[in-house]
């Protein structure tokens, strides 16, 4: 249970006393509350009938702030509240307080507050200002004060890295210190009047009015310059991001393009997918799509924006010369790792010389960028969309499941897809009666003779599902499910599997090791052992160990949503974008 230190600085305040009482009666129980006598010669008496229960210091007047240090410097607690001496808590503020701050794992938050008189008749229920907008909030905090003290809860950690209150400033030390602390930490709003601020003839701010608004001018110019670049890095936060995309046709790096784009949308951000004309668009997408004149794509056709990402090696170059010309900071968003497959190694290694900003998709990946390149390039989680779920269908007869693209005209070796074709066969000789089913996009299968023979074979039924819900349900007729990639920067379609209650059989592919853990959660091999149908016999003569690796490949797979993902690269695009302002 943490300890809240509550602090009243006092000096010849004759409420000393209600203020005393709100905080003793504080609902919250792990509290301390130090009293500091600021040189004062009236009103000591009201103190005395609680020295017993608090925690009483006396100095000589030296004002608000190094009475206020006085008091964090001999705390105890794990949290600093000010109470002011002619101000009151209500009884649950603490309560209220500490346990928003711990849901928002905050360092330091204030709240709304009502205004009372000298006799403690409530004059204005919520004088406290929100600010929905934390540009808002910055603007009005650069203008003046919104902020109560007396509302204020933050962390004691603070003091350890900001220092103590400001003592040369006699009146607006608490103003002084929220400017120092909205630099380093975010400041979160209960938007619920639990401290009641009394106004009266002799309160501070009416009698030493002028000398308060010089403080306040001395302020301004000392921290107007950092509070005015924070106002623009804040409204700098929804970017304009250009994306140049060859293609957006089925497969896993094209659906994370499409997926993260339509996500940057949903966010708020300006999103323009740059596309040459022949360029494919099978999936949804919420993003803008500007077509090119020709069919490769130069910097003349890019449109002014933050953030331009590129991917595939091919769209680097012109990403970075519209880079070099003032229309957007150029991070690269590498999918693959294109050398290892691609012959034209020449072009597409050089490529990653290109730009030191890189995102990856794992670590494996980012292991073997650093290790050739010296680009250790930040990496974001792949993802399940929540439409895949485990729809728990009932199957009599074991199905097995496997996912085969077109092979003609590209590169695709690293899937090894005639040694999955060659083991799914041994284990169909040794189990004829067990479902075998290979599940291809629609348009690879109208044009691929290499799958269209093994159709004709009638040894494996195939499915042609047209969208994710017609995959899900692919998915779900799979007790178990076979991907034989021996590299890739990472796998979906195990993990989308494994999300639909498949039980996965797997080969070593470095990026799916984010997920797979043998054993565990899947069968996992290296190609030189040759084991995958022996993992998949092994799988459907072991019932137990089958839903096994089910139910903790389902929970596993769970844990990776979208939301995750683009959060992740909205956090490394604007923390470039910070760092390219400096």
């Amino acid at each position: 249970m943490k300890k809240v230190s509550i602090i009243i600085p006092f000096y010849n305040c004759s409420y000393i006393d209600q203020a005393i009482e709100s905080a003793l009666n504080q609902t919250y129980s792990n509290i301390e509350l130090i009293v500091v006598n600021d040189g004062s010669d009236k009103f000591i008496e009201k103190i005395t009938p609680y020295l017993s229960r608090i925690r009483y210091f006396e100095k000589e007047n030296g004002g608000t702030a190094s009475a206020l240090n006085l008091g964090v410097k001999n705390a105890t607690g794990d949290y600093f509240a000010w109470l002011s001496s002619d101000d009151i808590f209500l009884e649950d503020k603490i309560s209220r307080q500490l346990t928003f701050m711990e849901e928002k794992n905050s360092y330091f938050s204030h709240t709304n507050y009502s205004l009372i008189d000298a006799h403690n008749n409530v004059i204005h229920e919520a004088a406290g200002v929100y600010f929905p907008r934390k540009d808002d909030f910055l603007e009005n905090l650069r203008l003046g004060c919104s902020i109560n003290g007396c509302t204020v809860m933050m962390k004691m950690d603070i003091f350890q890295t900001l220092g103590f209150f400001d003592e040369e400033l006699k009146y607006t030390q608490d103003y002084d210190f929220w400017l120092r602390a909205v630099q380093n930490y975010e400041f979160y709003y209960l938007n619920e009047p639990l401290v009641k601020y009394r106004v009266h003839e002799e309160m501070g701010t009416k009698k030493f009015n002028e000398k308060i608004v010089n403080e306040i001018e001395a302020l301004h110019k000392k921290y107007e310059d950092k509070l005015i670049k924070m106002i623009k890095l804040e409204r700098k936060k929804n970017f304009k991001f250009t994306f140049p995309i060859l293609t957006l046709c089925k497969g896993g790096a094209q659906r994370m393009l499409a997926d993260i784009s339509n996500g940057l949308v949903e966010g708020g951000h300006d999103v323009t997918i740059l596309m040459p004309p022949q360029g494919d668009v099978e999936y949804e997408t919420k993003a803008k799509l500007v077509r090119s004149n020709n069919s490769i794509l130069s910097e003349s056709d890019y449109p002014e924006s933050d953030i331009i990402v590129s991917n595939f090696y091919s769209t680097v170059p012109s990403a970075e010369e519209a880079s070099k010309n003032g229309k957007g900071i150029h991070v690269r968003f590498s999918l693959c790792y294109e050398p290892v497959f691609l012959p034209n190694q020449d072009r597409s290694f050089q490529s990653y010389n290109i730009t030191p900003h890189l995102i990856v998709i794992s670590k494996h990946q980012q292991e073997l960028i650093s290790l050739l390149h010296g680009i250790p390039g930040d990496t974001i989680p792949i993802y399940v969309k929540p439409h895949f779920e485990n729809l728990n269908i009932s199957n009599k007869t074991i199905n097995i499941s496997a996912i085969v693209r077109l092979p003609e005209g590209g590169f695709s070796w690293q899937r090894d897809q005639d040694y999955l074709i060659e083991q799914l066969r041994i284990v169909k000789e040794q189990y004829p009666n067990l479902n075998f089913n290979l599940i291809c996009p629609p348009n690879e299968l109208v044009n691929s003779p290499y799958l269209q023979k093994i159709q004709e074979e009638n040894i494996f039924t195939f499915y042609t599902p047209a969208d994710d819900i017609e995959l899900c349900h692919c998915y779900n007729q799979a007790d178990i499910f076979v991907t034989s990639s021996i590299f890739e920067s990472a796998v979906l379609t195990g993990l989308e599997a494994m999300k639909c209650g498949a039980a996965l059989v797997t080969t070593y592919a470095g990026g799916n090791t984010e997920y797979c853990v043998h054993e565990h959660n899947c069968l996992m091999s290296y190609r030189y052992e040759n084991r995958l149908a022996l993992d998949i016999i092994r799988l459907i003569e072991d019932k137990s160990l089958r839903e096994k690796l089910s139910k903790q490949g389902q929970k596993e797979a769970e844990s990776w949503s979208i939301e995750k993902t683009v959060s992740r690269f909205e956090d490394i695009c604007h923390s470039l974008f910070i760092e390219n302002q400096k």
